[in-house]
């Protein structure tokens, strides 16, 4: 099943802003998540900010738009949610998690069990609530027909993407498997040359292969409004000079 790619929305859930001691200190990150209209549901990729301890307040100054403003926003309502996926559980991505009850919320069971064990983020709000429903899984799962998790792992254990079927492609949905749009387009230029026989140069995590292999037409990120389109042009067989 293919949707229009029109019905794959951003959300804006705020936005945190990067401490001294990390790349571009004092920018302001956006925090996104992704709605897709879907024939058999709404679902909701990521599902914001959840309140930090004052510690953590204090390293990265959130400003924080709630779920049920970002939903009002697009004239939705947290009732109007049928599904839900996390790129992974940080506080960041799968903070709001617990204004939905009942609702099914798909995780990589590597991801929850970190999230068991360590301080990996806050319970309360993400996955030890009241009327909890979550989906757990191991690797690739269609979540709906033309909606397919992957997993990527990487800036967490159980890290997962969406990839979804539309009429002008597929759209991949990578959370914050990649930083940036640029950080993913390097790692996937890297593959590029490797798969190609040319050069086994620069870095790229194996879950690359699987990106590769679906094709996606366009990127979204959770910390990037920049996108990703795939490169058309022949790369030819460069050589050393």
């Amino acid at each position: 099943m293919k949707i229009e790619p029109e019905r794959i929305r951003r959300l804006h859930y705020g936005y945190i802003v990067a401490p001294e001691g990390t790349p571009n200190p004092g920018q302001p990150i956006p925090v996104c998540g992704y709605l897709i209209e879907h024939p058999k549901g709404r679902i909701l990729f990521d599902t914001g900010i959840a309140p930090f301890d004052d510690e953590t307040r204090d390293r990265y100054h959130p400003r924080v738009t709630p779920v049920d403003e970002a939903l009002a926003g697009i004239g939705l309502a947290l009732s109007d949610i049928d599904l839900i996926a996390n790129c992974h559980l940080h506080a960041d991505h799968a903070g709001g998690n617990s204004r939905f009850p009942g609702v099914p919320i798909y995780v990589q069971e590597a991801e929850l069990l970190v999230a068991r064990t360590t301080e990996h983020t806050t319970p309360a709000y993400v996955f030890d609530y009241p009327d909890v429903a979550l989906q757990v899984i191991r690797g690739e799962e269609e979540i709906a027909p033309g909606v397919r998790i992957i997993p990527t792992p990487g800036h967490t254990p159980g890290h997962q993407a969406l990839v979804v079927d539309t009429k002008a492609g597929r759209v991949l949905l990578a959370g914050q498997a990649f930083t940036t749009a640029s950080e993913f387009s390097f790692a996937a230029f890297s593959h590029r040359l490797d798969a190609a026989g040319l050069d086994q140069i620069g870095r790229f995590p194996p879950w690359m292969t699987r990106v590769a292999e679906l094709q996606p037409q366009r990127g979204y990120f959770a910390h990037d409004l920049l996108t990703y389109e795939p490169d058309p042009a022949d790369v030819g067989h460069p050589h050393a000079m």
